[in-house]
């Protein structure tokens, strides 16, 4: 689970390298990624699909992910503007942008249906 400040637009390409060195790790190989794009209620937030551009999200070819745009001031998910939820993304990387609801558990529930399906 990684945790992004959507209205720090100036470092998205600095966290996507942090994030592409994380997932590098032969330990996290194949481990699925769950993006909060946070603080969604502030007015300078970029959409998650900006960020999901920002930290090179279409890149990942060895992992399901997905990028849950969200407010941990108001503890409520936003939208979802593409990721892995099956209706988004095939395994291979992202169809499309589409939303729909989604809530912040929805997010934890998915990552942990990713993990339990990883270990069958």
């Amino acid at each position: 689970i990684y945790v992004i400040d959507s209205a720090d637009q100036k470092r998205f390409e600095e966290t996507g390298q942090e994030l592409a060195e994380l997932t590098e790790d032969e330990n996290l190989t194949g481990v699925p990624l769950l993006v909060f794009a946070n603080k969604q209620d502030l007015v300078t937030a970029a959409p998650a699909a900006e960020i999901a551009e920002g930290l090179s999200l279409h890149t990942y070819r060895d992992r399901e992910w997905q990028i849950q745009a969200c407010s941990a001031l108001s503890g409520e998910g936003v939208q979802v503007e593409t990721g892995a939820c099956g209706l988004c993304r095939a395994r291979r990387g992202p169809k499309g942008l589409h939303s729909h609801p989604f809530s912040l558990q929805d997010g934890m529930n998915w990552i942990s249906r990713q993990i339990m399906n990883r270990k069958k």
